[in-house]
C-alpha cells in the first residue's frame, strides 16, 4: 500500500469537490468555505441558515450550471456587508428569509427547485426580493472573473468602441434571416 501524504490544502480541495461548506465558529461567526477552490468568506450578520438560503436563492434567480458557488457567495457576502452597515437592511434580509421559510411551511432550502421558484414568484415584488436580485445582477455580471464565461470582452471605449472590436463576433447566436433592405433612390 502506497503511503501518500496530503497537506491541508490538498485535503480541503479534495473533500467535497463541488460543495460549499458553512462553518460556524464558537464566536457565532459564519464562514462560507468552498473546498474545491480554497476560497472562503467570513460573514458578520448572517447566520448559517440565512447564508445558505441566500446562496440558494442567488443560484435560483440566476442559474448558470458552470458558474461555481463561490461566485454566488460573493453576492451573499455583499448582502451581509450591507446588513452589517444598516440595521434596516439586516432586518429586511432576515424577515425576507423568514418569509421564504413561512411560505415553504418549513425550510425553503429543502424544497425542490420548482417549489422554491414558485415561492420566489410570489414574492418578486417585495423589497427583499428586489434587493437580492439587484445584488445578483451586479455581483455576478459585474464580476470580471466571469466575463470570459459570459463572452463579454469588457469595456471597449478605450479601444475605439465595439464597431471594430467585438461588435459581431458572437459565434453562439444564429445568423439573422436575410431581410429585404430598402433600396436607395
Amino acid at each position: 500500500m502506497k503511503n501518500e501524504h496530503l497537506n491541508r490544502r490538498e485535503f480541503l480541495c479534495n473533500s467535497g469537490k463541488s460543495l460549499a461548506g458553512i462553518v460556524v465558529a464558537s464566536s457565532g461567526a459564519v464562514t462560507l468555505i468552498f473546498p474545491s477552490t480554497g476560497w472562503s468568506a467570513q460573514l458578520a450578520m448572517l447566520n448559517e441558515h440565512e447564508s445558505k438560503t441566500l446562496l440558494n436563492m442567488t443560484r435560483q434567480l440566476f442559474p448558470h450550471d458552470k458558474v461555481e458557488d463561490k461566485f454566488y457567495a460573493v453576492v451573499v457576502k455583499a448582502l451581509d456587508s450591507d446588513a452589517a452597515a444598516s440595521a434596516d437592511t439586516a432586518n429586511k434580509l432576515k424577515a425576507g428569509i423568514a418569509n421564504l421559510d413561512n411560505l415553504a411551511q418549513g425550510n425553503w432550502n429543502e424544497l425542490s427547485a420548482d417549489k422554491r421558484g414558485a415561492i420566489l414568484e410570489k414574492i418578486d415584488s417585495t423589497a427583499f426580493f428586489q434587493q437580492v436580485r439587484s445584488k445578483c445582477v451586479t455581483g455576478i455580471y459585474n464580476n470580471k472573473d466571469l466575463w470570459d464565461h459570459f463572452g463579454y470582452e469588457g469595456s471597449s471605449a478605450e479601444h475605439g468602441g465595439y464597431i471594430n472590436r467585438g461588435f459581431d463576433d458572437l459565434d453562439w447566436l444564429p445568423n439573422p434571416p436575410e431581410a429585404d433592405s430598402p433600396k436607395a433612390h
